[in-house]
């Protein structure tokens, strides 16, 4: 096997990206800024939450398989499924888990499959991980899970990986009546044969305007420009904003904690910027409610607004396009000239 470049090892968790030094102190807690109520898009639901725990499928697999079950699902009220890919490195749920528990906690069973973060294994290794505990969580959770309305959500490492799952579910006839990938700060992706997904299907992708770790190209070149056939899409940015505080537009925005390994804060961006619109998406995917559509979409672009003397003024709104947006004057560690670097034996370009 060649050797793994030294920048690989260096740059490619993306807990341990660096981060450009704030010029104030980040927005940490859900205090500094207005919320979505309770019930309302990103606000958590009347659903309480249980954490099932599967054993791997795969035993060199790090970590068990989460499955965030709400109290509505029921053999006599299966419900829709969100499968998600984490970020590589962030095999703890914990990374995660309140965005995973405010989903579910809407009426969605939410499954979080870890893979190796082992430098010498294979994009094809790591995919089959992914894969094979979204399997596991289906088949143990049959009696309550509604496979035909499924979604697909992803950040970094995962959100690369996250279409090739979309067509694996394709082909086992998941989201027959419902559909959705949600991408976020996207790495290189790997699949293939993307054009099984089909047509109907939803996206969005996601990045964040200071991103440090993967450049906007990637998302453009690796997830949007090889899913053509998806027509209800939008490309989503999210800017920085700052008053006492720092909203950073980092990376890590989709990180609800850093558990000390990197400096993800849950912060309102959670809320507003990714909690609102993939539970809308979720909502509209599978109801086809048009509110839920204009809020996952952007027509509602709102971000809330600041607490205290800051209280009139609005933080900056989210932007959702119909093509990419992208930051051309930032230096990330990763770059969609390099995809080949990165390859580990997988076909490259």
């Amino acid at each position: 096997m060649k050797k793994i470049p030294l920048i690989l090892i260096l740059a490619i968790l993306f807990l341990n990206a660096p981060t450009a030094q704030a010029q104030i102190a980040q927005c940490t807690g859900l205090k500094a800024t207005t919320l979505p109520l309770s019930g309302d898009y990103g606000g958590f639901g009347q659903f309480a939450v249980t954490r099932q725990t599967i054993p791997n499928p795969d035993p060199t697999a790090p970590a068990p398989i989460s499955v965030f079950v709400p109290s509505n699902a029921t053999a006599q009220n299966r419900v829709p499924v969100v499968f998600f890919a984490h970020g590589f490195g962030g095999i703890n749920y914990v990374f995660y888990e309140k965005l995973l528990q405010q989903l579910a906690s809407n009426g969605y069973i939410v499954v979080f499959s870890p893979y190796t973060s082992n430098l010498f294994a294979t994009h094809t290794v790591r995919y089959n991980q992914i894969w094979n505990g979204f399997l596991a969580a289906a088949a143990q959770n049959a009696a309550i899970m509604d496979t035909t309305k499924a979604g697909f959500a992803g950040h970094s490492y995962g959100a690369g990986a996250t279409p090739e799952m979309a067509r694996r579910a394709t082909a086992q006839g998941w989201g027959a009546n419902g559909l959705f990938l949600f991408i976020m700060a996207a790495w290189y992706n790997w699949g293939t044969n993307l054009n099984q997904i089909p047509a109907t299907a939803k996206m969005i992708v996601q990045v964040y305007w200071d991103d440090e770790t993967n450049q906007h190209l990637i998302s453009q070149n690796d997830i949007w420009d090889k899913l053509p056939q998806i027509t209800e899409r939008k490309w989503q940015v999210i800017r920085g904003s700052q008053t006492y505080c720092a909203l950073s537009a980092n990376h890590t925005v989709p990180v609800t904690d850093g558990l000390g390994q990197t400096d993800a804060a849950l912060n309102g961006y959670d809320a507003w910027g990714v909690w609102r619109r993939l539970h809308a998406l979720s909502d509209y995917t599978f109801s086809g409610n048009q509110t839920a559509r204009g809020v996952a979409f952007g027509a509602d672009a709102h971000m809330g607004r600041w607490r205290g003397i800051f209280g009139v003024r609005r933080i900056a709104l989210l932007e959702s396009t119909d093509s990419p947006v992208l930051n051309s004057q930032s230096n990330p560690s990763f770059l969609w000239s390099q995809k080949c670097v990165y390859a580990l034996g997988s076909p490259c370009p």
